[in-house]
């Protein structure tokens, strides 16, 4: 058998299969015959005649281009105006543009008074090969490619369909039906649609086709129920769709096909695209200028856009020759009735006495047929239910798999259904489906039994959580009616439980949330510390210039409390950064004992009902933290202890030593009576943003394990329900050393000159302001390139400043880092004091690796500036 060729565009990477096999056609051999002979006599004879009449000098000095007016003269004009102008502007030929309908245009091809058509595929191949009976020769030179969905296809094809609605399902049952097409000369909007249903078994008379003149015209027509189905060439749809004209929703694509790197709706092969003729006697010069200029025509130009289309390297069109053949339409339909009477008068006896041979012989093979295709069709019919069932339930092995009958009992079960519900009910028959210990609270599938929905749907998809012994479970599950005659005969059920992948899911929207929540702490803790810093050097400022008058208890108690308010905002500032896992800044050696009664202090502050009681191992060593982050975490969880115990009650803190991978801790442990925490909650508890609480954001206990994980140690809690909660911190120890005491610097009689960068114009002049007040000469700058200039100039005047106090964190071409780099490199003993409200700064931990002379960070007291000035 001969094998079918393969048919592969390099451009756009589509496979064609060939459309036709003209292996078994009546007029295979006659044709093959006639056709051979023709190519072998005549067309040499016509080249011959051709080549003597019309030489190079002979040739009209116009060049006429043809164009197929498929639209009217006025639109086709609109739409090639732009490319005859534009081969005026590149050639010195002259060159005349002329918009046809296909009859004037074939009638003006086949005189020899067009020098280049371009026109549809069939149009273009027919007035081909008519042309080699008058004495012309036409060749193909280039292909268009249209422009659809944002591309260029240089193919397309037919696509056949009608209304959602109506109930047809194949091309076969259009037979004798009303059909819509645009004309009998339409290659994409009747003859692609026709060859497939020819191939379908559907003959042209078969249908009752009626003709509406254009595609859109087809496709209302369709719509509005003149006709069953209709057929339009390729992107008529995608078109009409866009320009709001249909809804896509509304049709239903008969034998749809789909092809790599071709995104439109099809039913048939895919047939090359518009192609360009020249007629054979132009010269090659012309040919090749002319060819090359429509190549060059970028498929992003405004020429491209204008004319729809793009020019590619001549395509095969071979593919169309066979489906006219096929079809006998075109140059063959001329030729259909001098083949037949030639056929007819030869053959005649002898096809009568093969046909009588033929119906004898097909007349027992049909009946034998019969016979086995009756057995056939019913062991098919068994095996296609058989087959149908099992693939079902292969496809869901992953699954809980039931078949119950309309009551719910379950009549099989694979292994895991088997395991998880009957084995649970014991060797009871007819174990129904509702007494299985994960499906009792299902309402899903009780509803659906109950509201006998397998008689209205053939499937039920539902996703569900219940509570089975005290713990959440989540299930999704699909029910399926197995018909027979039409009618529901049993139910499948697969079921499978989801809650770890529930849980995953609700874990990630945590996450999301907490990063959003992340990126605003940080801004706003960033603009909240800048303003307590104005606030705290103006309230130190008033202290000194109101001196005399804090020595009243009054205004010094004002005075004590107004400071410690800001202290607590300071706090406040500090806990939103660690929301965004800020590492310890300025970490000092402390006794445990000392941190965690200051802070119990705070936290007992207005509650008079509890007691704290205190087991302190002797001899405990200290622990080196950052004592703003240890209160966050320490006030955290004295609160909830406190909370936990509404009516009042005990809290033990119990302080003590242990040893754990060969590391000593201090243990703090914090024990309350209270409510206790559920077991199912305590994998959860330190999850952000989860809470039990009706007024709780569930961020305590997630900063407070940050923080212990951030210093280096860990955070464990056991609870048990009605017997209270024990809190367990371990903080690394540290061996004891001398630890510096606090004492207040005063400034030197001396003025020292200092350099404030910053672009907060409150925070910069606040500090300027009490900087001065305490004696020191400031300038002040708010952004780097200034501080830099400003410096340059006192070292002009021989007059460097003593120290340089940088922002970190300013908009602008500098960084406080890089001011600081540029100062240095003309003066390298440069003081500079690094500051910024954002505490997570790496350059704010490790100053000292940075070079910088102190760190401080926002909002900080003047006592700890004076101690870096004045040390």
């Amino acid at each position: 058998m001969r094998k079918k060729s393969r048919t592969k565009n390099l451009s756009t990477g589509i496979t064609l299969s060939p459309l036709i096999s003209l292996e078994h056609h009546p007029l295979r051999f006659i044709i093959i015959y006639m056709n051979r002979l023709f190519r072998a006599l005549l067309i040499p004879l016509f080249s011959l005649f051709v080549c003597l009449c019309f030489t190079t000098k002979g040739f009209p000095q116009i060049i006429t281009v043809g164009i197929l007016a498929k639209r009217g003269e006025a639109i086709e004009k609109n739409r090639f105006y732009p490319l005859e102008e534009y081969l005026k502007k590149r050639t010195s030929l002259p060159i005349a543009f002329r918009y046809l309908p296909f009859e004037e245009l074939k009638k003006e091809a086949l005189e020899g008074r067009l020098s280049f058509i371009i026109t549809n595929s069939y149009q273009a191949i027919l007035i081909k090969e008519l042309a080699l009976k008058k004495g012309y020769s036409y060749k193909i030179i280039l292909s268009l490619g249209q422009y659809e969905l944002g591309d260029y296809y240089p193919y397309f094809g037919g696509v056949i369909f009608t209304r959602k609605d109506v109930p047809i399902q194949s091309l076969a049952e259009l037979k004798g039906k009303p059909f819509g097409a645009a004309n009998p000369d339409s290659f994409g909007g009747y003859l692609i649609g026709l060859y497939e249903l020819h191939k379908a078994g559907v003959k042209e008379e078969d249908l009752k086709t009626k003709f509406y003149g254009t595609h859109d015209a087809v496709v209302y027509a369709v719509l509005k129920g003149e006709v069953v189905a209709g057929t339009v060439r390729t992107g008529i749809l995608e078109r009409m769709a866009k320009d709001g004209k249909i809804n896509l929703d509304e049709i239903k694509v008969l034998s749809p096909k789909s092809y790599p790197n071709f995104p439109l709706l099809i039913s048939s092969p895919l047939y090359p695209e518009w192609p360009v003729l020249a007629n054979a006697n132009l010269p090659e010069k012309t040919l090749k200028e002319f060819a090359r200029l429509l190549l060059e025509i970028p498929p992003d130009s405004e020429l491209a856009k204008s004319i729809e289309a793009v020019f590619f390297l001549p395509q095969d069109y071979s593919l169309i020759n066979q489906l006219m053949l096929e079809l006998m339409k075109g140059p063959y339909e001329e030729l259909k009735g001098f083949y037949f009477q030639r056929f007819w008068k030869k053959y005649l006896p002898y096809l009568f006495a093969l046909l009588l041979i033929f119906l004898a012989l097909l007349s027992y093979l049909t009946y034998n047929l019969y016979l086995k295709n009756r057995e056939l069709k019913k062991t098919k019919e068994a095996l296609e239910r058989e087959a149908n069932f099992l693939d079902t339930i292969l496809r869901h092995t992953d699954h809980m798999t039931f078949q119950l009958d309309l009551a719910g009992n379950i009549l099989w079960a694979n292994q895991k259904g088997d395991r998880v519900c009957v084995e649970e009910l014991g060797a009871k028959a007819l174990v129904n489906i509702k007494e299985c210990t994960f499906a009792k609270n299902l309402n899903s599938i009780s509803g659906y039994f109950t509201n006998q929905l397998y008689q209205k749907e053939d499937r039920y998809n539902f996703i569900e959580t219940v509570e089975i012994d005290g713990f959440e479970r989540t299930y999704e599950g699909e029910l399926v009616a197995v018909k027979k005659d039409g009618k529901a005969a049993s139910v499948l059920l697969f079921l499978r439980d989801i809650t770890e992948k529930s849980i995953m899911e609700r874990q990630k929207l945590y996450l999301e949330k907490l990063n959003v929540l992340k990126n605003v702490a940080g801004g706003l803790a960033h603009d909240f510390n800048n303003l307590l810093s104005s606030v705290f050097n103006r309230l130190e400022l008033m202290r000194l210039k109101l001196q005399p008058s804090f020595k009243s208890e009054e205004i010094s108690k004002l005075y004590n409390e107004l400071s410690q308010s800001l202290n607590q905002l300071k706090i406040l500032g500090r806990e939103l950064l660690t929301l965004v896992r800020g590492e310890p800044t300025k970490k000092e050696k402390v006794n445990p004992l000392e941190l965690v009664k200051e802070y119990t202090k705070l936290a007992l502050a207005g509650r008079s009902n509890y007691q704290v009681e205190y087991a302190v191992e002797e001899g405990l060593p200290k622990v080196e933290v950052d004592r703003e982050l240890f209160s966050i975490m320490w006030i955290n969880l004295c609160l909830n202890a406190f909370e936990a115990m509404p009516k009042g009650g005990k809290v033990v803190i119990k302080l003590s030593t242990i040893e754990k991978d060969g590391q000593k801790f201090v243990r703090f442990e914090l024990i309350d009576q209270g409510v206790g925490i559920p077991e199912k909650h305590l994998p959860q508890v330190f999850e952000p943003f989860f809470t039990t609480k009706p007024s709780g954001t569930g961020l305590g206990l997630y900063v407070a394990k940050e923080v212990a994980t951030s210093h280096g140690g860990e955070i464990n809690i056991h609870s048990k329900e009605g017997e209270g909660t024990r809190v367990e911190i371990l903080l690394p120890a540290v061996s004891e050393e001398e630890v510096l005491t606090k004492t207040e610097v005063e400034p030197l009689s001396q003025r020292k000159r200092v350099l404030v960068m910053d672009d907060d114009d409150l925070v910069r002049e606040s500090l300027r302001e009490l900087l001065e007040s305490l004696g020191y000469k400031v300038e002040t700058a708010p952004d780097g390139e200034i501080a830099y200039k400003l410096f340059e100039e006192s070292l002009q005047a021989r007059k460097p400043y003593d120290f340089v106090i940088l922002d970190l964190i300013v908009p602008g071409k500098w960084t406080g880092l890089d001011t600081y780099m540029e100062i240095k490199k003309i003066y390298p003993q440069v003081k500079a004091i690094v500051m910024s409200g954002y505490f997570t700064e790496p350059v704010l931990r490790d100053y000292k690796k940075y070079n910088f002379y102190g760190a401080l960070t926002k909002p900080f007291p003047i006592q700890d500036l004076l101690k870096l000035l004045e040390s």
